[in-house]
């Protein structure tokens, strides 16, 4: 037993002993020396086979009163691959790079309508330092343009992009396509992606606003969507069919919406989406498998026009009804432009492979390898439900109010 002791007593004195020899993390970078990196822009190269590669770093804002502000380094090099361009980058910045931050990838119409863009994200995917998280999207006009362009709110423009993007739950108008969400999509097979679209705008060509003297700085605007076949770009949806579309597949959280379109009404109604909810099932109809989509919402009116008097508790509850039936008409205008576009083109957007294929796999299998023939015709059929559960806090016009509140 005595023995014992001194043999413990030495072993601890070992491991104090390595303890001084131990250094701190391996590899470590200090945020300082590094370069983070927020968007990347894919424009085609004047050599063939070769990619104008942009790349935009962040860079703390001198005199900024947090550290939140940031300026912006932007590189532009033409290089046949992604590596090849951070090489070419990495070259010229005082930092080192780093991918982890990569807030959003834009991609120019030219390249999408060329195709071959898959390859660059291919390389995101697999460099350890990426995350699937990021954004995508697609631009009309050069990204090169988007990501150098001088914005009247002073962002980056790629945190702008980001910003946009995740601030479009509030309005539910375009998709939101992650890079993750992207390669399923693409490994589904019969499924066409979609990106959404973004361009600049100047003051007059979507709507007025001060240019603050300088003729330079614009806003970005993202509407609308790109259907693609694998990565080559076939058409833009409009944006009355990506509002259809995300009906569609379920992804409208909030939603501004009005019937102001619709001609035999004479009172038009203003509202919000509180929820909505849509449901598909394959049946079969007369003989013939079809999709049904069942979508029901709620919303509430915060607008009534054309109301020229004032109405009873009763009357009030009969215009509601009719309000219901108008955003109904709306939605399924929506719905059906939608699908007429997927029919248009014979290219499955709107995922409807993937949920026969989902609720009935036998016969999925007897008709997949004609599928995008099938799509021009397969039966599609809708039912939209619409609640208001909440008309606002006047049963009257302001127009033509008495003057006395009414509840």
């Amino acid at each position: 037993m005595n023995s014992i002791r001194p043999f413990k007593k030495g072993l601890v004195l070992i491991l104090m002993a390595s303890l001084m020899f131990l250094t701190g993390c391996w590899g470590k970078r200090e945020v300082e020396q590094l370069a983070p990196l927020l968007g990347i822009g894919l424009d085609l190269g004047e050599k063939p086979g070769t990619f104008l590669i942009t790349q935009q770093f962040a860079r703390p804002k001198k005199g900024g009163e947090t550290g939140a502000e940031i300026e912006d380094r932007t590189f532009s090099v033409e290089a046949s691959s992604a590596r090849e361009s951070i090489e070419k980058i990495a070259k010229v910045t005082y930092r080192t790079p780093f991918m982890g931050s990569l807030k959003v990838i834009v991609i120019s119409e030219d390249v999408a309508k060329a195709g071959g863009f898959n390859d660059i994200l291919d390389f995101a995917q697999r460099y350890s330092e990426f995350r699937r998280s990021m954004y995508l999207i697609l631009a009309k006009g050069k990204a090169q343009d988007i990501l150098n362009l001088e914005l009247r709110s002073g962002l980056v423009p790629s945190m702008a992009i980001k910003n946009i993007i995740e601030g479009g739950e509030e309005i539910s108008s375009f998709p939101t396509v992650r890079l993750g969400h992207y390669l399923t999509i693409l490994g589904t097979k019969s499924t066409a992606p979609i990106l959404p679209v973004l361009e600049s705008v100047k003051p007059g060509e979507v709507m007025e606003y001060k240019a603050d003297g300088n003729d330079e700085a614009g806003e970005i605007q993202i509407q609308g969507a790109g259907v693609l076949r694998g990565d080559r770009l076939m058409d833009f949806l409009t944006d009355e069919e990506t509002k259809g579309y995300m009906w569609l597949e379920n992804d409208v959280a909030n939603r501004l919406i009005n019937t102001v379109d619709l001609e035999e009404s004479s009172v038009k109604f203003g509202g919000q989406v509180l929820k909505s909810n849509t449901k598909y099932k394959v049946k079969a109809n007369n003989g013939k498998i079809e999709l049904h989509y069942q979508i029901k919402t709620s919303i509430a009116i915060d607008e009534v026009l054309g109301l020229k008097k004032q109405l009873s508790g009763a009357e009030w509850v009969e215009l509601a009804k009719g309000a219901e039936k108008s955003f109904a008409k709306v939605i399924e205008s929506e719905c059906k432009s939608s699908i007429k576009k997927q029919r248009e083109l014979s290219l499955d957007f709107l995922g409807i492979g993937r949920h026969i294929e989902q609720k009935n796999s036998a016969y999925w299998k007897t008709i997949k390898d004609q599928w995008e023939e099938k799509i021009k015709d397969f039966p599609v059929s809708l039912e939209v439900q619409v609640t208001v559960h909440h008309s606002g806090m006047s049963s009257s016009s302001a127009v033509n109010s008495s003057g006395e509140g009414q509840d």
